[in-house]
C-alpha cells in the first residue's frame, strides 16, 4: 500500500493511491502454438500468438514471459487484417519511442523488448474490436549437453519470486492465469528426439502452458551449419560437445535452502521436493570427487552458513583424519538442513567470494530472487556456473550471472539433477579464458556454453553456394552475432544487433501497420498473466515489496509561461491548499488542512472514457475529488484557454503525474495535452503543486 502522506501535497495522495483494480476481462490471448526445429545441436523455437480482442474499444495486449538467456531471438511477423508485416531492430529507446508514437496516432503496432536478460515482453498496440493480430516471434539456442544427449529446456511460466523486481507492474512477470494448452510441433533432422513427460506422435502432441517443454535429443551428430551474416559474408556455425579434462577442482558450492525449495522439483513426482534432489544428486557425484579437488559447501536462506570444506577435518565426528575427499564431502553434505525462509543469492554469494578462496563457484537454486545484483558480484572476478532445479526456475538474474562471469548455467529436466551436476562440475575443470575484445571485423569466435563448445567462422560469400534465406540460415548468423557481441563496444554491439535483427539488451524488434484502421482513442492495457506453474505451492516465502517511495514535494522555482510573480505564485499555493478538500470553517485559516485521503484509480480499466472526462468508470470518492478540483478558479481559466472541459484538464494532470509508473496514463496525458498546451497545464500544476 501507499505511504501515508505525513505532509500536505494537495494532489500527491490522490495520485500515490493509484492501484490497478483488477476486474474479470476477457483475457486477448487465445492461441499459442510453439515449432521446433533441431539440427546438428541447434534449436529453432517460433512461437505463433494470437490475440483477439473481443471488448467494444480498442486494446493494448501485452505479455512477459521467461526464455532462456542464451536465448537469441531474430525475427518477428504480425498478421493483420491478412496482412504480413515484419519488424525490424532498432535501439530500445527508440523502438519503445516508435512504438508510443503509432499509439499516439491510432496505429496498430507491436513491439518485442529483453526487459531483463532472460525476460522478454510481447505488446501489441490498438487491436480493433472484433479483430485478430497473429504473431510469429523466432529464437535460437544451441543444445545443452547432458551425457552426450542434447537437452532443450523452453521456460513457460514463473511462480512467485522473492525480494521486489526492478521492472514497473506493467513490465514485470505476473502468474495466476488460465493453465490453457499449446501446439507443439517438433521436427528433428538429426538424432531422435524425445519429450520429457509426454509422448510425441509424428512430432506432435499438445503441452501445458503451466510447466516447461522438454526436449531431449540422442544419437546426433556434429556438423557445419551455414548460415548468411547482414553484411553479406557466409556465416559457419559448429556445436559439439565439450571436451572432458581433469584440471582439480576448486569450488565454492552454495546450496539453496529457502522455502521455495521444498517445493516439488517436478509434477511427475511430488513427493521429490527441489531440496531433496540436490541433496540426492550431490550425495551421487561425491564419489567422482578426486583427492585433489578443493571443494567448500555452504548453504543459504535469508542467511549465509558455511558447512565446510573438504580441505578441513569435519566436526561432530562425522569424518576422521585421513578420509578421502569424497567421504568428507559427503559427511559435510549430510550437515545440509531442511528449506527455510527467503531467498537471498546476493546476499549468499557476496559473503561467500569475500570469505572463501575459491576460484570458482556452483550455485544450486531455482533462481527465484530479485534480491541480487548482478553487475556487482560479476566484478568481483570470479567464475559463477548455476545449475537451476524445478519446472518453476527462473533463469533470468542468475543467468545473466553465469554469463558475465564465464560461467555455464544448466537447467534440470525433472528431478534427475545428478548427471545435471556432473556436468556442471565438468564444466568448473575447464580453465576459463575471457574472449579478447574484438576492434575490427571478426572473422571468427568460440565459447563454451551448456557443455558445449560453439564456434563460428565467416567467410567471404561462395556465389556458388547462394540460396535463398531460410529460418535456419538466418538462426546461424544470429547465434554467430550473438557470440560476438560480448567482445563489442555498446555502439558496435548494438549496431551489429541492428544488422542482424536481434533482441538484447540494447535493442528491440518493432512494427508499426501503416496500411491499417486508426483507433481515434488511447486503447485499453491488458496484462495476460501467465498460468501458475503446476508445481507451485502457497509456502513460498516472499517478501512483501516495500511501498512506493513519496513523490519529491519539493516546489522550488521555474520559468513559468504564464511569467506570474512571487507573491502570485504564493498566492495561489494557498488557494491550492484546499484544492481537494475544504478548509475547517473553524481554527486558523492558516492552518494545512489533514492528510488527503487515497483514492484507487485504474488508468488502464477505461482510458478512453477517462480521455473524455467521462468518470463513471471510477468509485465515487475519485469522482467527488476530481469535480471538485474541476471548480478551482484557475483550473477553469486554464480550461478555458485550452477549449477544454475542466474535468478533462484536471484527469490530464494527474494522468501526466501517474505516468512515469503507468504508460496509460501517460498515453491519456499525452491525448489530452499536446505541445505547448501540456507545457502550460504544466506550469499552472507546478504552482499549485500538483507535479
Amino acid at each position: 500500500m501507499p505511504a501515508l502522506q505525513t505532509t500536505i501535497d494537495p494532489l500527491h495522495a490522490f495520485v500515490a493511491g493509484a492501484f490497478v483494480a483488477r476486474t474479470p476481462r476477457p483475457l486477448p490471448l487465445i492461441a499459442t502454438q510453439f515449432d521446433v526445429v533441431i539440427d546438428a545441436g541447434l534449436a529453432i523455437v517460433t512461437t505463433t500468438r494470437t490475440f483477439r480482442n473481443a471488448e467494444d474499444s480498442s486494446i493494448e495486449a501485452t505479455i512477459t514471459f521467461p526464455l532462456p538467456v542464451h536465448a537469441t531471438l531474430f525475427a518477428l511477423t504480425a498478421r493483420i487484417a491478412n496482412r504480413v508485416l515484419e519488424a525490424r531492430a532498432r535501439r530500445k529507446t527508440i523502438a519503445r519511442a516508435d512504438y508510443e508514437s503509432a499509439i499516439d496516432r491510432g496505429q496498430t503496432a507491436v513491439l518485442h523488448e529483453e526487459v531483463l536478460r532472460g525476460v522478454h515482453m510481447l505488446s501489441v498496440a490498438h487491436v480493433p474490436p472484433d479483430a485478430e493480430v497473429e504473431v510469429r516471434t523466432t529464437w535460437a539456442l544451441t543444445l545443452t549437453n547432458i551425457d552426450g544427449r542434447g537437452r532443450l529446456h523452453i521456460p513457460l511460466t514463473v511462480g512467485d519470486i522473492y525480494g521486489r523486481s526492478a521492472l514497473p507492474e506493467s513490465d514485470d512477470l505476473v502468474h495466476g492465469g488460465r493453465a490453457d494448452t499449446a501446439a507443439l510441433r517438433v521436427t528433428c533432422r538429426d538424432g531422435t528426439v524425445t519429450l520429457r513427460g509426454g509422448d510425441l506422435s509424428d512430432g506432435r502432441a499438445d503441452i501445458p502452458l503451466d510447466a516447461p517443454i522438454d526436449l531431449e535429443v540422442s544419437a546426433w551428430t556434429p556438423r557445419e551449419l551455414r548460415g548468411r551474416a547482414a553484411d553479406g559474408r557466409d556465416v559457419v556455425l559448429r556445436i559439439a560437445p565439450a571436451p572432458s579434462t581433469d584440471t582439480a577442482l576448486d569450488v565454492a558450492i552454495l546450496v539453496d535452502r529457502s522455502g521455495s525449495m521444498s517445493d516439488p522439483c517436478s509434477a511427475e513426482d511430488r513427493g521429490d521436493t527441489k531440496h531433496h534432489a540436490v541433496l540426492r544428486g550431490l550425495r551421487m557425484v561425491a564419489g567422482t570427487v578426486a583427492a585433489s579437488d578443493a571443494i567448500d559447501l555452504w548453504e543459504f536462506d535469508n542467511a549465509l552458513d558455511h558447512i565446510g570444506s573438504t580441505a578441513e577435518p569435519v566436526a561432530s565426528g562425522r569424518a576422521v583424519d585421513g578420509a578421502s575427499s569424497s567421504e568428507t564431502l559427503l559427511a559435510l553434505i549430510r550437515k545440509l538442513r531442511q528449506p527455510h525462509g527467503g531467498t537471498e543469492i546476493g546476499v549468499a554469494l557476496a559473503g561467500a567470494i569475500a570469505q572463501s578462496r575459491a576460484r570458482d563457484f556452483l550455485l544450486i537454486t531455482d533462481g527465484k530472487s530479485h534480491a541480487l545484483d548482478v553487475q556487482q558480484l560479476a566484478r568481483a572476478g570470479r567464475r559463477i556456473c548455476v545449475v537451476l532445479v524445478g519446472e518453476d526456475s527462473l533463469e533470468a538474474n542468475v543467468g545473466h550471472l553465469s554469463a558475465l562471469t564465464g560461467g555455464e548455467i544448466f537447467v534440470t529436466a525433472g528431478n534427475e539433477l545428478t548427471a545435471v551436476l556432473k556436468a556442471a562440475l565438468l564444466s568448473l575443470r575447464m580453465p576459463f579464458v575471457a574472449p579478447e575484445p574484438v576492434s575490427g571485423i571478426a572473422d571468427h569466435v568460440a565459447m563454451r556454453r551448456g557443455g558445449m563448445i560453439i564456434e563460428a567462422s565467416w567467410r567471404a560469400h561462395n556465389s556458388k553456394d547462394d540460396a535463398s534465406a531460410t529460418p535456419q540460415t538466418r538462426a546461424v548468423a544470429a547465434v554467430a552475432a550473438s557470440l560476438l557481441l560480448p567482445t563489442l563496444t555498446e555502439d558496435n554491439a548494438a549496431a551489429l544487433a541492428e544488422a542482424e535483427g536481434l533482441v538484447t539488451h540494447l535493442t528491440s524488434l518493432v512494427l508499426v501497420d501503416d496500411a491499417g484502421a486508426i483507433q481515434d482513442t488511447v486503447p485499453a492495457t491488458r496484462k495476460i498473466p501467465l498460468p501458475s506453474p503446476r508445481v507451485a505451492s502457497a509456502s513460498v516465502a516472499c517478501a512483501a515489496p516495500p511501498p512506493p517511495a513519496a513523490a519529491d514535494r519539493s516546489t522550488g522555482r521555474f520559468n513559468s509561461l504564464l511569467d506570474w510573480d512571487e507573491p502570485s505564485r504564493a498566492s495561489l499555493r494557498r488557494r491550492a491548499m484546499g484544492f481537494f478538500q475544504r478548509r475547517p470553517d473553524t481554527g486558523n485559516a492558516d492552518r494545512d488542512p489533514p492528510p488527503l485521503p487515497r483514492i484507487p484509480i485504474d488508468w488502464d480499466q477505461a482510458p478512453q472514457q477517462l480521455q473524455s472526462g467521462d468518470l463513471s468508470s471510477l468509485d465515487a470518492d475519485a469522482v467527488r475529488a476530481i469535480r471538485e478540483a474541476a471548480t478551482n478558479k484557475v483550473l477553469v481559466a486554464l480550461a478555458a484557454t485550452l477549449q477544454l472541459d475542466p474535468v478533462v484538464v484536471v484527469v490530464g494532470l494527474l494522468a501526466h503525474a501517474a505516468g512515469p509508473s503507468n504508460r496509460t496514463a501517460a498515453r491519456i496525458a499525452r491525448a489530452i495535452f499536446t505541445g505547448d498546451p501540456l507545457k502550460e497545464a504544466l506550469a499552472v500544476a507546478r504552482l499549485l503543486r500538483l507535479t
